[in-house]
């Protein structure tokens, strides 16, 4: 393995990149330490026993960082490694330390998603934002069932707000005001239920 090309990252780190598509990033005094430099060799035995030991030790310090702040999927933990410059063995070995010290879990991830969410989001746009984070659809689908949202008291409260009753006669305003209920993945089944169930003018 060739070192290609190295490449400075602000003032203390540079990313090293190679002829074998392996790149990562080090602090300048690693560099030296390391003894990376363009058109050097790498062998095996600096890979295996400094370079990947200390990617790898970087790595778990970075992913303990990002969960202090907040909870990840494992799909959302492995693009923050692999945006931070992380090789992609080395974010998958971290990713699957992290699960295995249940720092993330994609089963309590979308539990806490769905209970924070459900008062305010349509199913549909839960079962998105879940797949979006990495979690099976199928998984997902489940949890729902479990713990549905309320839709018909999302609907009314947004036709509420948008002074539905009032501009319903309008055939703009009212299609604008269904078309955003539609694009925020209630079905149009569900909306007229809710408009005719609402219709009479004492509840409203």
């Amino acid at each position: 393995m060739i070192v290609t090309d190295i490449i400075p990252c602000g003032k203390r780190k540079s990313k090293v990149l190679t002829d074998e598509d392996l790149a990562f990033s080090v602090y300048q005094s690693e560099l030296r330490k390391l003894g990376l430099e363009t058109g050097k060799e790498i062998s095996e035995a600096l890979r295996q026993e400094q370079i990947f030991p200390l990617l790898r030790k970087r790595a778990k310090e970075r992913a303990l960082r990002l969960l202090r702040d907040r909870d990840y999927t494992e799909a959302g933990l492995l693009e923050k490694l692999r945006s931070g410059d992380c090789p992609e063995a080395v974010a998958k070995e971290t990713v699957q330390w992290a699960k295995q010290k249940r720092y993330v879990e994609d089963l309590r991830y979308a539990e806490q998603f769905i209970a924070c969410h459900a008062a305010g989001k349509s199913r549909q746009r839960i079962l998105f934002d879940l797949s979006r984070k990495g979690i099976p659809r199928e998984q997902a689908e489940q949890l729902l069932d479990e713990n549905p949202p309320d839709e018909e008291a999302q609907i009314l409260k947004e036709l509420r707000k948008s002074r539905f009753s009032e501009k319903q006669d309008d055939p703009r305003e009212r299609n604008r005001i269904l078309s955003r209920l539609a694009r925020r993945g209630y079905q149009w089944a569900e909306i007229e239920r809710v408009i005719r169930e609402w219709q009479e003018p004492d509840d409203w």
